[in-house]
C-alpha cells in the first residue's frame, strides 16, 4: 500500500507544478530529438515509457529491450510540418537471457531550401539544407528477473548549410515488473550531455576597417546551448479481464499507461494511453496530452501478421497538433 501511495505521488507531482510552471521554449540545441519515434507510441499519446515492448523502445525507455528473446528491427517515417521528413529506424538483440543490446538512428532533413541575402530576398539560386541525425548504442540488463536498467551512448549532430555542431549525450532508463496485472512502473532519463555550439567556414568575414580601411578578416560569433534533457516516468497495467466472455490473455488484452514528463525547456505534462488488442491480430490505440503547448488527441492501429515464423506489425498513429498541421506516422517492426 505504502509502495502504491508512493507511485501515486510521483504520477501527480507534474500536475502539481503545471500552473506554476513557464515555457522556456527556444532555450535548448537539437530538438529533434523531441520528435516522437514510432506510430505505436504516438498513437498513445507518446505515453510509452512503462510499455515499452517494441523496437522504438531504445528511444522512449532502453530498459524495455530486456523483454525480447529474438531479434527485432523496426522503421518509422514521419510528413513533419513544412516538408520536413522525419524518420528513425531501431534493431534489437538479445546477448542472453538477462541481456540485450539494440542501436538506433534518427535522421531529420529539411529538402532543398533556396539561399537568401540582403541583396537577393527573392533567392540566389543556391540550395541548401537543413539535417540532423542522432545515432545510439543501448545496453541493458536485468538485475533481477522483475527489475532492468539499461544505458544509451550517443553521438548527435545538427547541419544547415556549412555550418554544423555535434554533441554526445547519454539516456538512462528502468524497468519495473510487479508481477501482477501486468502492472510495470518505467523512468527514463534522456539526452544528458554537451552543450552544442554551431560552427563553420561561413561564420568568418571579411570587413573593412572603418579606421584604417584595411580589409580584415572577422568571425561572427555564435553561442552555446544545452541539449533538450527530459525526464520521464510512467506506470502500464493490463486492466481488461473479461469482456463479453473473452478472457485475457496473450492475445487478447487492453493495457492503460499514464506518463508523467519534465523537460528543461517546456512545461510539465501528463498523459494517458490506451491499447486495446484482439486477437493477436488488431490493435486499436488512443491517447491523450495535458499542458502540452500544441497536441493533445492522438489515435491509431496496427495490424500483426506471422509469415514463415517471423512477427510482422504494421502500425498507423495520427496526432493533432492544434493549430499546427495534423502528423501522420508509419511503423513497420519485424521480429524474427
Amino acid at each position: 500500500m505504502k509502495f502504491l501511495k508512493l507511485l501515486y505521488v510521483l504520477m501527480l507531482c507534474p500536475s502539481l507544478v503545471l500552473a506554476q510552471g513557464f515555457s522556456k521554449v527556444g532555450t535548448t540545441a537539437a530538438p529533434f530529438l523531441k520528435i516522437e519515434a514510432g506510430a505505436r507510441a504516438v498513437a498513445m499519446g507518446g505515453n510509452f515509457v512503462a510499455l515499452a515492448d517494441d523496437a522504438t523502445a531504445l528511444y522512449w525507455n532502453p530498459a524495455g529491450i530486456t523483454q525480447f528473446n529474438r531479434f527485432s528491427i523496426s522503421g518509422t517515417h514521419s510528413e513533419w510540418f513544412a516538408d520536413i521528413k522525419h524518420d528513425y529506424v531501431s534493431f534489437i538483440a538479445p546477448l542472453s537471457s538477462s541481456s540485450a543490446m539494440g542501436i538506433d538512428f534518427i535522421y531529420l532533413t529539411s529538402g532543398d531550401i533556396e539561399q537568401t541575402t540582403i541583396e537577393e530576398q527573392d533567392g540566389n539560386g543556391i540550395m541548401y539544407q537543413v539535417t540532423d541525425l542522432a545515432f545510439g548504442i543501448t545496453y541493458a540488463r536485468k538485475l533481477t528477473d522483475r527489475f532492468s536498467v539499461a544505458v544509451k551512448a550517443k553521438y548527435i549532430q545538427q547541419k544547415i548549410f556549412r555550418e554544423q555542431s555535434s554533441s554526445v549525450a547519454f539516456d538512462f532508463g528502468t524497468l519495473f515488473d510487479a508481477g501482477f496485472k501486468g502492472l510495470r512502473i518505467g523512468m527514463n532519463f534522456a539526452n544528458f550531455g554537451r552543450s552544442m555550439q554551431m560552427d563553420g567556414n561561413d561564420l568568418s568575414v571579411l570587413q573593412e576597417n572603418p579606421y584604417t580601411g584595411e580589409t580584415v578578416e572577422t568571425r561572427l560569433k555564435t553561442e552555446s546551448w544545452p541539449l533538450p534533457i527530459i525526464f520521464r516516468v510512467g506506470i502500464a497495467v493490463d486492466i481488461l479481464s473479461d469482456i463479453e466472455g473473452v478472457i485475457q490473455d496473450s492475445k487478447n488484452r487492453l493495457t492503460l499507461t499514464v506518463d508523467g514528463n519534465h523537460p528543461n525547456d517546456n512545461r510539465e505534462t501528463i498523459g494517458a494511453g490506451l491499447e486495446y488488442v484482439w486477437n493477436a491480430l488488431l490493435a486499436l490505440r488512443m491517447g491523450y496530452k495535458h499542458n502540452h503547448d500544441s497536441q493533445d488527441l492522438s489515435f491509431g492501429g496496427g495490424l500483426n501478421f506471422v509469415v514463415s515464423g517471423w512477427n510482422l506489425a504494421i502500425d498507423y498513429g495520427y496526432a493533432d497538433f492544434g493549430a499546427l498541421e495534423e502528423v501522420q506516422r508509419f511503423s513497420v517492426g519485424i521480429t524474427f
